[in-house]
């Protein structure tokens, strides 16, 4: 017979030859992650084995997601909410699974739930299945799900991924609603603006040679303008796709990678928001895993890689690595995350590992800094739609003066002579 599975937790298809009671041969396939499980499953069918070989699967039969499609993080959030809910409720895992399937209105979802029921079928654990669709869920979500299983509280964790993720969906949207309207008054005026450089203006400004008569200043900057993008637009796209390509490319490495992440939490503006985000995920992660027994340098890991932020997770492996010492979280943060958290944050980190309270304390600080983080985007809501109105009007006040100044010149040297 074949041998059993290469990786003890991928998922093979093995096809067998077996015979039944009555002697005749039977054909089939059957999904497992070893050769074992296929032998139990034929016994149970009344079958005896002849042949267990493992599928070949092409490569194409692999690739059968559509690149294309994605899953909103609403539909994972709805996805763990319901399914912590009826593992809570005592039903059984494939179950649960199998019931969410005519609920998920997501193509991909549904085709990933289908796939995650099979491996569980077949012996897998859920980490292990999920593990297997990176599009759908990423490092984090899994790495808490194989804590929640090691652990004995996979609802619970399912529950509090669930938080997570609505908590992300409200800042995001939040966000997104602040910069919207900005973004698309701008785009509106360098629009306008545009057009107005390069085809309302160079034809008045035929007329104006003709005239004779001195250009004002906005007049000549916005022609000089004109003149350059008609000369060297070329030359400027292509400069402009180079400096895009390296800076894309810089920024797939670690070290771009933990670059740009500095920046993002230190730039004005957005970067005291990104860094609260990174700090809210941290320490609900790590309330999570450590309230639910798993051990702390794994928790660390874990809670480090669920900031987002490649930079913070740079900073709290240096900090994990002291925590292995056997130095107090607490110290270590001062020692390597002090850029990072504020000095209260660490003080209540101190007094949560002293008083046998840090689960209590860490959901403390990640409140603190969600509602510090929430009271900043209302801000920047209101802050920024007056200034964006203010630029805007000055944009096309200075088009104004720039075509009608020199209308108002010409009419006035009409009128002189």
């Amino acid at each position: 017979m074949a041998s059993a599975a290469k990786n003890k937790n991928a998922v093979e298809i093995f096809s067998y030859i077996a015979r039944d009671q009555k002697s005749s041969v039977v054909k089939g396939e059957i999904k497992a992650i070893e050769e074992r499980i296929v032998l139990d499953q034929l016994k149970k069918m009344g079958l005896d084995p002849i042949s267990i070989t493992v599928k070949k699967v092409s490569v194409f039969e692999k690739l059968d997601v559509n690149v294309f499609d994605s899953v909103p993080p609403d539909a994972i959030y709805n996805f763990s909410r319901q399914l912590s809910v009826m593992l809570k409720a005592g039903v059984p895992l494939i179950d649960a699974l199998e019931s969410m399937l005519s609920k998920t209105i997501n193509p991909l979802l549904n085709k990933t739930i289908k796939k995650i029921i099979e491996d569980i079928s077949a012996g897998a654990t859920l980490s292990n299945s999920l593990e297997k669709h990176p599009k759908v869920f990423d490092t984090m979500y899994i790495n808490i799900i194989r804590a929640g299983e090691s652990s004995g509280v996979l609802e619970t964790v399912l529950f509090k991924l669930a938080d997570f993720i609505s908590y992300d969906l409200q800042l995001t949207n939040g966000i997104k609603q602040a910069i919207r309207y900005p973004m698309i008054v701008i785009g509106i005026t360098v629009t306008v603006g545009f057009y107005a450089v390069a085809f309302i203006l160079p034809r008045f400004s035929v007329l104006f040679s003709q005239t004779g008569i001195e250009l004002p200043l906005p007049t000549r900057i916005l022609l000089g303008i004109d003149t350059f993008l008609q000369n060297y637009s070329f030359y400027l796209m292509v400069g402009v796709a180079i400096l895009a390509g390296l800076f894309f490319h810089f920024k797939r490495t670690k070290k771009g990678a933990i670059a740009w992440d500095r920046f993002k939490i230190s730039a004005p503006v957005f970067g005291k928001i990104f860094k609260n985000m990174a700090i809210s995920r941290f320490c609900h992660v790590l309330e999570t895993l450590n309230r639910t027994g798993v051990p702390i340098l794994e928790s660390l890991t874990i809670s480090s890689r669920s900031t987002g932020n490649s930079y913070v997770q740079h900073k709290l492996a240096n900090t994990k690595s002291d925590v292995g010492l056997g130095h107090k979280i607490a110290k270590s943060l001062d020692k390597y995350g002090s850029d990072i958290f504020e000095a209260q944050q660490i003080k209540m980190i101190q007094v949560g590992e002293e008083a046998a309270s840090l689960d209590d304390m860490l959901v403390e600080i990640a409140l603190m800094v969600d509602n510090e983080t929430q009271t900043r985007v209302r801000t920047l809501t209101s802050t920024l739609e007056p200034i964006i109105t203010v630029i805007m009007g000055a944009m096309i006040l200075v088009l104004a003066l720039s075509i009608f100044l020199p209308i108002w010149d010409m009419y006035e040297s009409l009128a002189n002579n």
